[in-house]
């Protein structure tokens, strides 16, 4: 019988005993991201509950104030405030110039059988929480870790109150929804259909929101965070959007509005607004509808200070240059890039005040918003949730506490801002100076029945005199403080006032008749006889 033959069995040299090889280790990474795309679990229909319940309940609030439209604000918000009918929208002066479709949903809602404020205020919170959900969609599409919360705490962020709240701000929500609808499909990239509609979106994003022009360069990043290369073919169903970008940005985008500014002046004021933007972002204590600029921290003198937000991304796109083969390297460069381009539209405009004043607002902020917001979460969420299963306990608590923390402000804010009159004395303490915020303040308690506990006599007395130092020709503010003085006593101050309305103004009868009697109960007859002379019969 012969025998079997015996193959002899390769022994791996001595140095490489412990070594995988490469394909070991390709087919370990193939492993580990099958893993991952197979542990990703979407968010369900009850996650979706609870951002919708979540976000209208910490907003509510605002459905209280009655407000829409200010008559105190001396701005013109949106080009609807000047038109007439709907069909104004849809000139090609104002296509080139506006967002058409926002412009049009302000004559639907006055035909919706609801309260203007209320009806206005939930489209624009619908509007908000659809913009939430299509983030939470765009980072499930790209497996982002912690992607519900990212989405869900910037739909409780407090910095998009006044985009909701305000209005005339409604172009920024439509537009931050076209721009994340548009990067839905963008990123599935299934089959023609998906790419027949993220071509009509585009086109409709471009004429509706200057950041929108952007989009190319947006997918560009999402698709290299995808797949980690800049092979061509990966990037060519891009060439049609980025010529559309062109055409929509030279026909909709004309010569800047703030063209006068120098460039000191225009990079002092973007450095501030970025310094605010990020503050308001990251740190949202200290909230209102519109804050002062504060212009005395000069362009030239607070240079240094200038530079400090720019030089803080210039370090983290250097880090991101040295672990570009990492995916967070690559997270982190999508994030960034994607939050300063989307930024670049507040950083060119000028906030502005009721009374024309120059002013930071959130709104102009707000399609970038949701950006810094899934990074810090998204790199948050990642660091922590892979430590451990203890990590990934004490993030779900950690984000409980946040969230909830989150809540409160925003609720509190929302009902700061439920009551006008307190709304009011906040921006009258917020803007000093401002003569306007005094006299809606003034003007409020007394359309609300004259009783408030936010000024007293005298506080009301220092207002109105202070409104009248700027503004004199207020006639029936110095009718207010000519009976405020006399019901207190205060006669030569009534005296002076009644003086000054009888010499500057043809007053009623009643008024007439008061003075009348002030003149006689200080012995002034011939003055009293005068103004009675005046009264008609």
């Amino acid at each position: 019988m012969a025998e079997a033959e015996v193959k002899p069995q390769r022994v791996p040299a001595k140095g490489n005993l412990n070594k995988p090889s490469a394909e070991t280790n390709d087919a370990e990474l193939i492993r580990r991201t099958r893993s991952k795309a197979q542990t990703f679990k979407p968010a369900g229909w009850v996650a979706y509950t609870v951002l919708f319940l979540l976000t209208v309940a910490s907003y509510s609030p605002i459905f209280l104030s009655g407000l829409a439209w200010s008559e105190y604000d001396q701005i013109e918000r949106s080009p609807y405030q000047s038109m007439e009918v709907w069909t104004d929208a849809w000139v090609p002066e104002i296509i080139r110039a506006e967002d058409p479709i926002t412009l049009s949903s302000y004559f639907i809602e006055q035909r919706i059988p609801f309260a203007l404020p209320a009806t206005h205020h939930a489209i624009n919170l619908l509007l908000h929480i659809t913009a939430a959900i299509l983030l939470l969609k765009n980072l499930e599409a790209l497996k982002l870790t912690a992607a519900f919360s990212a989405a869900l705490v910037f739909a409780l962020h407090p910095a998009a109150m006044q985009t909701i709240f305000w209005s005339g701000y409604r172009v920024e929500l439509i537009g931050l929804v076209l721009i994340f609808a548009a990067l839905y499909f963008g990123i599935k990239n299934r089959n023609t259909k998906d790419y027949f509609i993220l071509i009509v979106i585009c086109v409709i994003a471009y004429i509706s929101h200057p950041a929108a022009l952007f989009l190319p360069l947006l997918l560009g990043l999402c698709i290299f965070y995808q797949n980690g290369s800049f092979r061509f073919k990966e990037y060519n169903r891009l060439l049609p959007l980025f010529c559309l970008a062109l055409f929509f940005g030279v026909w909709t985008q004309g010569a800047s509005a703030n063209a006068e500014l120098v460039w000191g002046e225009r990079f002092g004021i973007s450095a501030q607004s970025l310094l605010f933007y990020l503050k308001q972002a990251l740190f949202p204590i200290e909230l209102a509808l519109f804050y002062p600029f504060e212009q005395t921290k000069g362009f030239s003198v607070r240079a240094q200070s200038n530079f400090l937000p720019f030089s803080l991304f210039i370090s983290l796109y250097a880090l991101v240059a040295i672990y570009i083969r990492k995916s967070w390297a690559r997270g982190l460069l999508l994030g960034l890039t994607a939050y300063l381009l989307l930024l670049l539209y507040g950083l060119r405009q000028l906030g502005t005040f009721i009374d024309g004043s120059l002013a930071l607002e959130d709104h102009l902020q707000y399609v970038a918003l949701p950006i810094i917001t899934a990074l810090v979460i998204c790199l948050a969420g990642g660091i922590v949730q892979n430590i451990n299963v203890i990590g990934k306990m004490l993030w779900q608590l950690g984000f409980t506490l946040f969230a909830g923390f989150q809540i409160l402000i925003t609720v509190s804010y929302a009902y700061n801002l439920s009551d006008r009159a307190q709304m009011w004395y906040n921006l009258s303490e917020q803007w000093p100076n401002s003569a306007l915020t005094k006299y809606a303040l003034i003007d409020t308690i007394e359309k609300s029945g004259g009783v408030s506990d936010l000024l007293n006599r005298n506080e009301t007395i220092e207002m109105i005199e202070a409104i009248l130092n700027q503004q004199p020709g207020r006639i029936e503010l110095r009718e207010k403080l000519a009976r405020i003085y006399r019901k207190e006593g205060q006669n030569t101050n009534a005296l002076r006032q009644y003086r000054r309305i009888l010499r500057d103004s043809e007053p009623d009868d009643e008024l007439l008749l008061e003075a009348a009697e002030l003149y006689d109960r200080l012995g002034l007859s011939w003055d009293a006889k005068n103004v009675r002379e005046r009264i008609t019969q």
